[in-house]
Order: structure tokens, then C-alpha cells, then sequence
């Protein structure tokens, strides 16, 4: 209809924009707030023009503030939308008190299932949108290699090999690896449950850094209740490594391995080597996806796009709830089985 109606020269009633607010000082709001303030159908408040060694930026006002703070903020008239960055101690209080002032709301990664089954209730005895920002579930060549794998391109997946390499210098002092994948890792982690589906199986090597000069690595091997489907995360520390990067020194690497061939994702916020972002080497055949956006900004620009159709009921986030819980569950069994020095079975 909008077609037809611009075509005759008529006029299409402007629906006002969506005032969303980012709450937070940390980098994540930071980009969010950039994000949203070029996003379509989006009015960002509560966020102002600031000075900065690259020109004028916007960032939010606010830092994450008091409860009773907090409930003044989220009455704003008009508001109907929040994105909270804010510690895991006061995470879980202001997105209940936001979805009972009726808003949206949009929160990082709780590092409990039972906090996200819990917001999902409450959100939906409220009639409100509830979302978690499991970053690389919105990254471009990511979303590109679900799209492939949903469509069986290269027949059904069997093996999924997830890698993680930080460089940019030693691993943190008494590394706790659960804890730091939890904290930084757990939405790439749970690409693997989007990928093959629940896991039935684990065995974990977890190498907690004692000193911070050392290089440290961990395995978790995966075995999927679907049958013949395997997978396995690595995460290293690198000391040493250089890694091209806007954003933190990370090199993020999927490949899934199917009958008929692999798909490679190259990189996920850092960069270490010079090649297409995605790749599909079939058997007779390679397709590289060198034109795709893949710098990390792209997943704040979509996160932000996702948020006017969100709100106003055209559009669910994207399902990435499930897949959280299926990692949080993941990385419990892979401290149970670096404990105990075995495999061990998921409930």
C-alpha cells in the first residue's frame, strides 16, 4: 500500500518515533546510544552531545543509578523503550522495576537462567517486550552462516569448532575461566546451541591462569543430543598476539563442518588474518563473502534497527533466549567435568 499510495502522490500519515533511553556508562551503552541516534524511527532521550578526541559523540547521561532514581527515569512521558548496561548486582532489579513501568527493555546477558526465565514471566504479565543483547547473535557474517546452516547449503551440519584468541596482553591474575566465559564469551558460546541444538555430553580442560605473565587455554568438548553432531570451544589467552581490532583484542573464528563441506567465519571483533569475513568451500566449489559488513559496530546498528519493530508489535527480537540458557547449562556442566576429570552427562 505505501507503494500505490506514493505512486498517486498521496501522503502517508508519519508515525512519531520511538523514544528509547540507554542507561549506562560502560562502552556497550555507549555504542548503543550512538546506534540508536541514527536508527530509524528512534528518538533517543536522555543522552546529550559531549566533546571527544574524535569530535562530538553522544553518549548517555546517566550512569546506572539508585532503584529510586531509576523509577523517576523510566516515567518519562512518552518512553517506551530502555536499554540497560548496567553490574550484574543491580542488573536484575532495574529490568524488573522497567517492565513493571511498562517499558521494553533490552539488558546484557544475566549470567543465571533463572534470572532470564524470570524476566520472560514478567514481561509477559506486564504485555511488554523483554530482550537480552547476545552480541554475536546480530553480526553480519554470523547471521550469514545461521542462514546458511538453517538451509542445509551444504547438507546437514555435524561439527561445530568455536575459537576465542585475546591478545593485547596476559591473561587477568587467578583466571577463572567458568566465570570469565560467562562474563565475556557466553553469546558466542551459545551459537553452538543455535548451530546443532542441545548438548548431552561434556568434557572440559578449564586452565585457571595463576600468574598474569602466562598464556592460558581452555577446552570444553561437546556432544549434541541430535545424533552424530559434535563440537568443541577453545579459548586462549595470547600474550603476545597482535589482532587488528576498533573495539577489544579478540579473534572470534566459527567453522562448521557439514556432508558436503565447511563454512568459516574468519573473524568476530579482532582480526588475524587477511581473508574473506565468511567462507563456503563446498566440494567442488569456494564462495567467499568478502563485499558483507563485518565490523563489530554493525551489531549495535542492528540491535538498534530491531527496536522500533520491536515495539510496536511487528517484529520479535531475535530468539536468543533459549540458546542462552542451553550455554549457561553448558558452562555448568563444564565446571562439574573440569572438577571431576571426566565426561559428564546433561540431565
Amino acid at each position: 500500500m505505501g507503494f500505490w499510495k506514493r505512486l498517486k502522490g498521496e501522503k502517508e500519515a508519519a508515525k512519531p518515533a520511538v523514544k528509547v533511553a540507554a542507561i549506562g556508562d560502560g562502552t556497550e551503552a555507549k555504542r548503543m546510544a550512538a546506534a540508536l541516534e541514527l536508527a530509524r524511527d528512534v528518538d533517543l532521550v536522555g543522552s546529550e552531545i559531549v566533546e571527544h578526541a574524535d569530535g562530538l559523540v553522544r553518549r548517555p547521561v546517566l550512569s546506572p543509578p539508585s532503584l529510586a532514581r531509576f523509577e523517576e527515569i523510566i516515567r518519562v512521558p512518552g518512553l517506551a523503550a530502555i536499554e540497560i548496561e548496567a553490574p550484574p548486582e543491580k542488573r536484575l532489579e532495574l529490568a524488573q522495576a522497567s517492565i513493571k513501568a511498562g517499558l521494553f527493555t533490552s539488558i546484557d546477558p544475566p549470567a543465571r537462567a533463572g534470572e532470564i526465565e524470570e524476566l520472560k514471566k514478567l514481561a509477559r504479565a506486564y504485555g511488554v517486550g523483554f530482550r537480552v543483547r547476545l552480541l554475536p547473535f546480530y553480526y553480519p557474517p554470523y547471521l550469514e552462516l545461521i542462514r546458511l546452516a538453517d538451509e542445509e547449503a551444504l547438507g546437514p551440519p555435524t561439527c561445530v569448532k568455536l575459537g576465542v584468541k585475546r591478545g593485547g596482553g596476559p591473561a587477568p591474575a587467578d583466571l577463572d575461566p567458568v566465570r570469565w566465559i560467562i562474563e565475556n564469551e557466553i553469546g558466542f558460546l551459545a551459537l553452538a546451541s543455535r548451530l546443532l541444538g542441545k548438548v548431552c555430553l561434556v568434557h572440559a580442560r578449564l586452565e585457571r591462569a595463576s600468574t598474569n605473565n602466562n598464556p592460558a587455554s581452555s577446552v570444553i568438548s561437546m556432544k549434541f543430543k541430535e545424533p552424530r553432531r559434535f563440537g568443541y570451544f577453545q579459548l586462549d589467552f595470547c600474550p603476545d598476539m597482535f589482532i587488528k581490532t576498533e573495539t577489544d583484542p579478540v579473534h572470534r573464528f566459527i567453522e562448521l563442518t557439514s556432508a558436503g563441506g565447511v563454512i568459516m567465519s574468519t573473524r568476530g571483533e579482532g582480526q588475524t588474518l587477511k581473508m574473506p569475513a565468511l567462507i563456503v568451500r563446498g566440494k567442488s566449489t569456494t564462495t567467499a563473502f568478502e563485499m558483507i559488513r563485518d565490523d563489530w559496530v554493525a551489531v549495535y546498528d542492528n540491535l538498534a534497527q530491531e527496536t522500533a519493530p520491536w515495539v510496536r508489535g511487528k517484529r520479535d527480537p531475535s530468539p536468543v533466549t533459549d540458546c542462552l540458557m542451553d550455554a549457561l547449562s553448558l558452562m555448568a556442566l563444564a565446571k562439574e567435568s573440569a572438577e571431576k576429570g571426566d565426561e559428564v552427562k546433561a540431565g
